[in-house]
């Protein structure tokens, strides 16, 4: 079996899981059957002392 990986951005405005979460939906659009997610880091927009989006930057394994 042969695994490949993708390494993708994921943003929302509603926390980090949902940037994770963001991140699948868009290489599932793509690849095929996702077997893995490893989150390699976590970042954040702030403006005016607010969060206003999360980033998850994510390394996606398919087959």
């Amino acid at each position: 079996m042969h695994i490949k990986v993708m390494e993708l951005v994921g943003t929302s405005p509603n926390g980090w899981k949902s940037a994770v979460q963001a991140a699948v939906d868009e290489a599932s659009r793509t690849a095929g059957e996702i077997v893995g997610v490893e989150v390699v880091n976590f970042t954040a927009s702030v403006e005016n002392g607010q969060v206003t989006e999360y980033r998850a930057n994510v390394k996606i394994a398919h087959k």
